[in-house]
């Protein structure tokens, strides 16, 4: 039986249901298919939700099978946000298979063929395991298989020190599993200024090898595995129960027929800032299109495209005020940006009350402006950080200046005030311009103050 829809969206993880659900509310004919019934996609089950539930449980307990349960309790109680039932009701079609298309208007689920005036491609992402020697199945895991262990090993190498690898080390580690992270870049933190990745090598606690490649694994026996690794150029072997992978991941593409569609793609979709691909009336979002892999990113980019797709063409994607963020002890936060810098301003916690009232001096803002003091770029190392931190995104989406940072009235002691440290340091550098000065003496000597 054929079905026909005016939009159909592809993939039912965090992108693919913001998207779905903000066309259903708006009275769209829309349906949605994912490939199994759990919809929310990787960030409820393998990547954000679970993570996030570790990170935490690991500064309370160490008892594996409680972490565990909280992680299942957390899915659930979210679940039922992403679950089938509840897109039914708002007046979604949902289908249950794996999606490929026929031509650019036909795609088929299974046995059933699907037909639709526009598409959304939010097929999500998977995590990439590199080619080793003599790997097999049973000797690693992934953000996708980790929290179904049964018990953890008691010695791990993790492969890749970006988010993942930071984030799951460190929790694990802090429940007793002994961790060592290799990662194949020379820099540690390689996006990030120096100083804020020199003091995030040395807060983290973490055994980590920079320059380092996996060539070869052996089983020794049901509890031991022999590494191979090369190592700014020297061999070395360890031997741990468990690898696990975050060494990126792969965009799930590769099954859709694209090629039937006329859509281009290399690893992942191409697509212009209106998010749409090659074929103009098919949109794609998240993980599979060529912007930074987060989830935050995805969720902007599905109100984009069901925007464009609801009332055209007049919203492009903007990823200016898109932070991202190291969930670790302490965290990392950038707000990048591709725009020219006039200068940098920072803050040390070292200057702050409370970053000294928690033992964290290291703590550091960096600031830079452009030439009209407006913000350009951010970044910064420390405990919750980044509550801090998006105060200055919300400057930066409205155009204000730096210096904006100093009209609030602070609440005594906490960590925002390095904000306005930074800030101040501006308006004193304006206010000790001589020209400036020669001005406020003359009205004190007006008022008769001199």
């Amino acid at each position: 039986m054929k079905k026909h829809h005016q939009v159909i969206v592809i993939g039912g993880g965090a992108a693919g249901l913001y998207a779905t659900a903000g066309l259903a509310r708006l009275g769209v004919d829309v349906a949605v298919i994912n490939a199994d019934a759990n919809m929310g996609g990787d960030c409820l089950h393998f990547g954000c939700v679970p993570s996030k539930t570790l990170l935490h449980m690991a500064q309370e307990t160490t008892e594996w099978t409680e972490i565990q349960a909280k992680i299942r309790d957390v899915i659930a109680e979210i679940q039922v946000h992403d679950s089938v039932p509840r897109f039914e009701e708002i007046g979604t079609t949902v289908y249950i298979g794996k999606a490929r298309f026929l031509d650019a208007h036909r795609i088929a689920v299974g046995e059933q063929e699907l037909s639709a005036k526009k598409f959304i491609i939010a097929t999500g992402s998977r995590p990439r395991v590199p080619s080793v020697a003599g790997l097999e199945d049973a000797m690693y895991e992934t953000n996708e298989t980790l929290f179904q262990m049964a018990k953890l090993p008691r010695k791990m190498v993790v492969i890749g020190a970006g988010p993942v690898g930071l984030e799951l080390g460190q929790a694990l580690q802090n429940i007793g599993v002994e961790i060592t992270i290799f990662d194949h870049n020379t820099e540690f933190l390689k996006h990030f200024s120096r100083d804020i990745a020199d003091i995030a090598l040395q807060k983290l606690n973490l055994d980590i090898h920079l320059n380092s490649v996996l060539t070869e694994a052996t089983r020794l026996n049901k509890d031991e595995i022999s590494l191979k690794i090369t190592e700014s150029g020297v061999e070395k072997t360890l031997i741990v129960e468990k690898i696990l992978f975050a060494a990126g991941q792969i965009a799930n593409i590769d099954m859709l027929g694209l090629e039937q569609a006329g859509i281009a793609y290399d690893t992942k979709i191409d697509t212009n800032p209106y998010l749409q691909t090659t074929t103009p009336h098919i949109y794609a979002i998240g993980d599979v299109i060529k912007s930074p892999s987060l989830t935050h990113a995805g969720g902007a980019e599905a109100r984009i495209a069901l925007t464009n797709i609801a009332f055209g063409n007049f919203s492009k994607v903007n990823y200016s005020t898109l932070a991202s963020v190291i969930y670790t002890k302490p965290e990392i936060y950038q707000l990048a940006s591709t725009q020219k810098t006039n200068r940098i301003l920072s803050a040390s916690g070292a200057n702050i009350d409370r970053f000294k009232t928690d033992n964290e001096p290291e703590a550091l803002v960096k600031i830079g402006i452009d030439t009209k003091a407006k913000i350009v770029h951010a970044e910064a190392i420390g405990t919750d950080i980044s509550t801090v931190m998006q105060q200055v995104a919300l400057l930066k989406s409205t155009g204000a200046k730096l210096t904006d940072l100093s009209k609030p009235i602070y609440p005594y002691p906490t960590k925002s005030e390095i904000l306005k440290n930074i800030s101040d340091q501006l308006l004193t550098e304006k206010l000790e311009k001589s020209i400036l000065q020669r001005l406020i003496r003359k009205i004190i000597k007006w008022r008769g103050l001199s």
